[in-house]
């Protein structure tokens, strides 16, 4: 076998690629039903703003494949007015006439994050110097596809609010949910309220602020029952008069009935760190108090509720 820096007749990349073809379709029944919707070859999606004079005053290149709108290039002469807006919404209107299922943008730390996020686009990963010195992020928007769907561990830090005046809690989603109870105690809030999720049907919380913790206990639906009791989160708490906030730290620790207690996730909190995602500060307070929930729950029977009640937080559960 010899190795070579370039193909050794005009037809060998084709051939490469044709062979990855071949396997891909052979496969994947997603990969066949994308083409056999959307056809092998790419199609140019471009959105081009001129001004009177004939300038450019903005564009969007892109290429959908497979179902997915690919943005090659989006970039306005005058940020803020408004143009890259519409420039992306042009583009997302012809791709949702085609069917299409998703956009995705890859951008650079320093092209403007905030405004692929508030228009939809959830970040899904992220690359650190690429080049030396910048993070490559990578944002995708679902479009017939369920839009809720988690696109990868490495992603900001979800926030929630409960308005105990409105009874209605706002989820990392932005969805408003009504809330059957809220309760106010010395130490944190309880709420209980129904889910629309299809592995359990409602959940109640404490939110313990001093303690940096949320605890959950869920509901679970028929089929779906797990070997855990209370879910702890990791988390800010803080309360601003009728309505209380927590922004998820991203550790997780689960009680399991007879059984040291688990922590999860840490790998996520590590690569947020590194992404810029949450701060060190909180990182090491998340780490800490992840530390001291371990250890205090291994001490008081692997019981979250018995070291909740010795730690000044007496939770109480209807289910």
């Amino acid at each position: 076998m010899r190795f070579t820096d370039s193909p050794e007749r005009p037809g060998d990349i084709d051939e490469l690629r044709g062979h990855l073809h071949t396997e891909a379709l052979e496969r994947s029944a997603a990969v066949r039903d994308a083409l056999e919707r959307f056809g092998e070859d790419p199609h140019a999606v471009h959105v081009f703003a001129y001004d009177e004079d004939g300038s450019l005053s903005g564009g969007l290149v892109g290429s959908l494949t497979h179902g997915w709108l690919t943005i090659g290039a989006i970039w306005v002469r005058q940020p803020r007015l408004g143009l890259g807006t519409n420039l992306l919404e042009r583009a997302e209107a012809r791709v949702r006439e085609a069917g299409a299922d998703a956009i995705l943008a890859r951008i650079w730390d320093f092209q403007s994050p905030e405004f692929y996020k508030r228009r939809g686009f959830r970040p899904s990963g992220a690359v650190r110097d690429r080049p030396t010195g910048a993070t490559e992020l990578t944002l995708v928007k679902r479009l017939t596809v369920d839009a809720t769907v988690d696109d990868a561990a490495l992603h900001p830090p979800k926030r929630e609010s409960f308005d105990t005046a409105a009874t209605v809690n706002i989820d990392p989603k932005g969805v408003a949910r009504p809330v059957d109870e809220f309760r106010d105690e010395p130490f944190g809030l309880y709420m209980a309220r129904p889910a629309d999720h299809p592995q359990f049907d409602y959940l109640e919380s404490w939110l313990l602020p001093r303690m940096h913790l949320r605890a959950t206990r869920f509901r679970f639906t028929p089929g779906h029952e797990r070997d855990q009791r209370v879910y702890l989160d990791v988390a800010r708490v803080w309360r601003e008069g009728a309505v209380w906030h927590t922004e998820d730290w991203y550790l997780d620790l689960v009680e399991h009935p007879g059984r040291p207690i688990e922590l999860v996730d840490v790998d996520e909190l590590l690569e947020a760190a590194a992404a810029g995602l949450v701060s060190i500060t909180d990182a090491e307070t998340a780490i800490r108090v992840a530390a001291e929930a371990s250890s205090g729950i291994t001490l008081h029977g692997h019981s979250v509720d018995a070291w909740l009640a010795a730690s000044g937080a007496p939770v109480a559960w209807h289910s």
